[in-house]
């Protein structure tokens, strides 16, 4: 499977609720630039919601250290890993995956059901 698949467009709403969401717990410099990400490219699976971002459609892919580690449940209560990459200026990609493995991811979980991992 290949990493990614160019893929240019605008954030969805509902894609834009999520990373305001998660921004304000997390990472409050990025919330300002929400308006500025273009989507440049998905998951080279084709199925799950994942999304890389660049500043505009002709940006080259980033890649990012992980900045952002959150779970959230399914519409039928699969557990979904949310994972946000980024630099310093910026995310680069919104990483979404199945934490055991058995359920093909294919929708952004809702945000009522989101927390942190933390990892100890």
């Amino acid at each position: 499977m290949k990493y990614s698949i160019p893929y240019k467009r605008d954030l969805k709403k509902v894609e834009i609720e999520f990373l305001r969401y998660l921004f304000r717990k997390e990472k409050s410099e990025w919330t300002n630039i929400i308006g500025n990400l273009k989507v440049i490219a998905r998951c080279g699976c084709g199925i799950c919601p994942t999304i890389i971002f660049g500043k505009s459609f002709d940006s080259e892919i980033q890649k990012g250290f992980l900045m952002i580690d959150y779970e959230g449940r399914g519409n039928n209560g699969e557990l979904i890993g949310i994972s946000i990459f980024g630099t310093k200026e910026m995310p680069t990609e919104l990483e979404f995956y199945s934490i055991d493995g058995m359920s093909n991811i294919t929708e952004i979980p809702k945000i009522a059901t989101l927390r942190p991992l933390n990892y100890k």
